[in-house]
């Protein structure tokens, strides 16, 4: 009896390490490699039919983050796991967590770091090499920035962010320190007065007035904000930008400073344009895109401006000018077509993902046969902008849609609504509407670990 109750656990393991090793045979198909799990390569590889392909992802970040509610982490609005989605939670799919530095496109191999050990590294040969590795924060060169601000674009840089918020208050409610000091301690710094900056300031705002004022009563604070042009958010509707910094200004806690640059970042001090030296307990920097190192090294046409890889209108790569590299595509932050200016956002990147997927789905990509591809019968990609949103503060937003163009409560209403709705799990919109509803009845933790 013992015997005949253990055959189905042992069936049941058996099937099970079959099924695993039957996952990492080739069985003759194709091998596509997508580089990064940002909003491109994940997209790409949710959207593709994973069963004609033998797929490899490799990104030195395990997950893909849902960046638009990245500010809302900062300052406990949301946890960090609301956000991301594991990589490995996609089905046929091989992973390595490492970096690509280098594509051989004539021997059609990448050569790849390891994450965790920087001397081991490795090659992996491809058919199709889906370029997705995304950009890096621009520093255009500041001294001081790589050292001492804080960026936003990763989790990590949220949770350092988190808290060096909370250790800036609990310092700031010491007793026994200075007044010039506490005050040095207290003024947040944000550079740049784009998306990510401007929903920022308005979490920050939220968290002082809401959970500050509550908990650090004798702490006030001060918010600047520093952008090099006469206005914020600047790919906004004129009305809207108009409405968004008037908002800012009226906020007693946050000073605007527009036509101003940074000339230098100290660990304590930021130094202006006008001259200007601000003693500061953080600067968060987010100015922008510049190609990070792996597009840097590559062989491939770029624009001169963004350093962004040029591709034609069906996302493949070009060298020497116009000719395309039949099996290397590129799509996201890291690329743009040559024939006309796409923006580097979530929106775009997902488009382009989608209808690379679409493509990579036809008879025509996955069979054995097929070494050339062609253009002729097939639709170039078109982005279809489908407008922005942003976050203010105090239970106010920006839309700026086709259909309409508001601002205010309703606004902000919308601006959680799509975003719930865009993210990638059941599992994630649970928790997001949990921690809002959390956040809202009990407040944000202030806890700092």
């Amino acid at each position: 009896m013992l015997m005949f109750r253990s055959l189905p656990r042992y069936s049941s393991i058996s099937t099970r390490l079959i099924h695993s090793v039957r996952r990492q045979e080739n069985l003759g198909k194709k091998k596509v490699i997508v580089l990064g799990a940002g909003w491109g390569g994940f997209q790409f590889v949710r959207y593709l039919n994973r069963s004609k392909y033998d797929v490899t992802l490799v990104s030195p970040r395990n997950h893909f983050l849902f960046t638009p509610l990245l500010p809302s982490t900062t300052v406990g609005t949301l946890e960090f796991r609301c956000i991301i989605e594991p990589v490995r939670t996609l089905s046929n799919l091989h992973y390595y967590q490492a970096h690509c530095d280098e594509i051989d496109s004539q021997k059609h191999q990448i050569h790849c770091r390891d994450f965790f050990n920087n001397s081991k590294e490795f090659t992996l040969d491809y058919d199709y090499l889906v370029c997705c590795h995304g950009a890096k924060s621009n520093t255009f060169h500041v001294p001081g920035v790589e050292q001492h601000a804080f960026f936003l674009k990763q989790l990590s840089d949220a949770r350092a962010i988190r808290n060096r918020l909370m250790e800036l208050f609990e310092r700031a409610s010491n007793r026994f320190i200075s007044d010039e000091e506490r005050k040095a301690l207290t003024t947040f710094v944000i550079v740049g007065g784009g998306p990510t900056s401007i929903e920022f300031s308005g979490e920050l705002h939220d968290f002082i007035v809401e959970d500050v004022a509550k908990w650090f009563p004798d702490v006030k604070t001060h918010v600047i904000v520093v952008e090099s042009t006469d206005h914020i958010l600047g790919t906004f509707d004129s009305k809207l930008t108009d409405y968004a910094m008037n908002i800012l200004k009226s906020r007693s806690e946050i000073t605007l400073k527009t036509n101003t640059h940074v000339k230098r970042v100290g660990e304590n001090e930021v130094l202006l344009s006008n001259g200007e030296i601000i003693p500061c307990g953080i600067t968060v920097w987010s100015t922008g895109l510049s190609p990070n190192e792996l597009t840097s090294t590559l062989p491939f046409s770029k624009e001169k401006r963004s350093g962004r890889v040029y591709t034609n209108d069906y996302l493949q790569v070009l060298q020497d000018g116009q000719i395309p590299v039949n099996n290397i595509f590129a799509l996201g932050d890291c690329a743009t077509p040559v024939n006309r200016a796409i923006p580097a956002t979530a929106q775009a990147a997902v488009q382009q993902a989608k209808y690379l997927a679409k493509r990579f789905n036809q008879k025509e990509f996955y069979s054995k046969n097929s070494n050339e591809i062609s253009n002729e019968n097939y639709a170039a990609f078109n982005f279809n902008n489908l407008g922005m949103l942003a976050y203010l503060g105090g239970y106010g937003g920006l839309a700026d849609l086709k259909q309409t163009k508001r601002a205010g409560f309703l606004s902000w209403l919308l601006w959680r609504s799509v975003y719930m709705t865009r993210l990638v799990s059941f599992k994630n919109r649970l928790l997001v509407a949990m921690f809002w509803f959390k956040s809202f009845v009990f407040g944000r933790d202030i806890s700092r670990f």
